[in-house]
Formats: structure tokens, sequence, C-alpha cells
């Protein structure tokens, strides 16, 4: 039932944003409008934790909901916020329940047991053998580069939010990025929100990587590296062109740091 995950308001349909969406979309029944509403809370519900939704765009959960111009209406009331990197529910936390709120609880503790475990390691590294300070640990890994100036820190496992301020990832601009400096890689068509994911989570694992020049030496390496723009030695095979999804998936981002792919 829709009250196990929803905290509905009983006067919700005799709101003024609600009758002003109603008469926006040219309908006459309030409770239509908030049969369609029921449906925009629920899908944040399901698919984000902070009611946050990066990359889906305004046209996309209309489709989802079924209604040409409903996100412009709720736009139009402040019940839904329009940004550049996708759309945000404000006041999430009236409307997320147990859906959301379960998997807010495990990111959570995910979090907390990296924290320890990294604690831990860090507590029993004095055993072992002597360790830098953290800080002058932390300028040699941000100093350390390969022959192409690519950053190579070796501590991006590093939530973003334990040591300093989030910066939201420009995916558009990294996007732009990608496809100027690697024209003859797949072009990005579909940017879906697992692959915004994907970009994110990359952006956020490490300080260094949060800045728009970062990303284009790491695209201009990755044009250094002929198995990745097509240009393998072994004509029996049909030669590969690394697009963007396949540079920011995890393992294969990490071979890119560790020089893997480099011209041997």
């Amino acid at each position: 039932m829709a009250g196990e995950w929803l905290k509905f308001d009983a006067s919700t349909p005799e709101k003024p944003e609600v009758l002003q969406i109603t008469v926006a979309m040219g309908w006459d029944d309030p409770d239509l409008t908030v049969g369609k509403l029921l449906r925009v809370w629920r899908w944040f519900d399901q698919h984000t934790i902070d009611g946050n939704a990066i990359g889906v765009t305004s046209a996309l959960l209309d489709r989802i909901v079924g209604v040409t111009g409903l996100t412009q209406a709720m736009t139009n009331v402040g019940w839904l916020l329009t940004t550049e990197g996708g759309l945000q529910l404000p006041n999430f936390e009236r409307h997320n329940g147990k859906t959301a709120k379960d998997r807010a609880l495990t990111a959570k503790r995910v979090a907390n047991h990296k924290a320890n475990a990294k604690s831990n390691d860090e507590g029993n590294g004095g055993s072992v053998t002597d360790a830098l300070p953290r800080e002058e640990k932390r300028r040699e890994e941000v100093n350390t580069t390969n022959p192409n100036g690519l950053d190579v820190a070796s501590d991006a496992d590093e939530p973003v939010g334990h040591s300093h301020e989030r910066i939201e990832c420009p995916h558009k601009q990294i996007i732009a990025l990608y496809h100027e400096v690697l024209p003859q890689c797949p072009q990005v068509r579909d940017w879906t929100p697992a692959r915004a994911t994907q970009l994110r989570a990359r952006w956020n694992e490490d300080k260094s990587r949060q800045n728009l020049e970062y990303w284009k030496r790491l695209f201009t390496y990755v044009g250094t590296c002929d198995f990745l723009v097509g240009k393998a030695n072994d004509p029996k095979k049909t030669p590969f062109f690394a697009d963007l999804e396949w540079i920011t998936k995890s393992a294969n981002f990490t071979k890119i740091r560790e020089r893997k792919y480099e011209p041997r």
C-alpha cells in the first residue's frame, strides 16, 4: 500500500500547489493530479537515496509517469527542481519511505565499515614500518605522475566527504571534453543514470579528480594508448575503441591509471 512507503497528507488534494498543477495540466480533477504525483514520489523513493536523480531529464521522468508536462508543472510550483545534473525532489524526507531509507542505511553502514577498516590499517601500520605523516604522505601521492602528467594517487578509495567538501560532478563538461579530445572513440548518445553514477563515483574517489583539467589530461593520455583508440597492431583482431562508459568503469579506470595500456 502507498501508506507503507509514503507519508501522505490527507489535505494534499486541496493544497494550492496541487490545484495549480491541475490547472496547468488542463485537468478538472485534483485526484488525477494526486495520482500522478504519487507515481513521481514513488519513483524517487525506489530509485534514489536523497531525492537527487542525477542524469534524469524532465522528458524522461514525464515518460516514466506517462504524462507530458507534469515535470514542468511541478517545477513551476517548487515541488521539483531541474538542475544541470538532473532532477531533485525538494523536502525528499517528507515523501521517502522504507525503500529509500533502507538504501541510505546500507550506504551508511558500508561507508562506516570502510572507514573503520582504513582506521585499523593505519593503526596497525606503525608496528610494521615507519609511516609518513598523513599530510606529507598525501602531498607525495598527489604529486606522483606518469610521463604524461596523469595523476596516479594511490588512496583513491577514500570517500571525498571525509576530508573535504564534496564538489558536484560536471557531467556535461566532462562528456564534452571526451568528445573533444577523443573524437575517434564512440560518441555519447544517451547519458543513463547508471553511466552518470559510474562517472560520479570516479569523480568523488579523489579530490585531485575534481577539476576538468584532470579529465582533459586523462583523455589525452588515453589517446596515447594505441589499444584504446583502435591502433592495435594485430590485424586479425577488430580494433577496439574505449568509450566513456568503459573508461570510467572502476576496474578499467584503475588499469589506465596503472599505465597497463601504454605501448610497449
